[in-house]
């Protein structure tokens, strides 16, 4: 991995902004701690403690901002790849599936972890009418289809005969 691509990707994964607020809430103790050890007679190594834990805590934190997103949500796993980086593997997946057969269930996985909810339907429905062993019952209970399950089109699709 170049080293321009690491540092986009630690940008991309905000640990920049979570190592600068941790670095900042850990001076604000370090000087707390300052003030109020020697105040109630704590011995040295106290502080030396604090330090110490604090830095662990940095090295946790860095780790935990790359693989964990703080969302409105909560918290959620980091993609491994960028929303351009998909855009670009959507495109030469769908570049492969004109020379080759690429089943559309797994065209409408990717779109559905894409979130665009209209091409999901869309694969999923031509898989379908192609006779593509495709289960509707079975598409309702498949966790990487989560976010269409409230779709019309979707609902719709799923209570097709079979």
């Amino acid at each position: 991995m170049k080293a321009s691509s690491f540092l986009s990707e630690l940008k991309r994964r905000k640990v920049y902004k979570v190592e600068v607020a941790y670095g900042v809430a850990s001076w604000l103790v370090i000087q707390a701690a300052s003030i109020f050890l020697p105040t109630f007679n704590a011995p040295p190594c106290m502080m030396k403690a604090i330090v110490v834990f604090l830095a662990l805590g940095f090295i946790l934190s860095a780790i935990l901002a790359w693989v964990f997103d703080i969302t409105p949500q909560g918290i959620r796993r980091t993609a491994d790849i960028s929303p351009d980086e998909a855009v670009e593997i959507v495109r030469q997946l769908e570049a492969h599936a004109r020379q080759e057969f690429v089943r559309g269930y797994l065209s409408a996985l990717i779109y559905a972890g894409l979130g665009d909810k209209r091409k999901a339907i869309d694969y999923l429905k031509c898989e379908y009418l192609n006779h593509g062993h495709i289960d509707p019952t079975a598409m309702s209970v498949d966790a990487m289809l989560v976010e269409l399950r409230g779709h019309p089109r979707f609902q719709a699709f799923a209570e097709m005969p079979q």
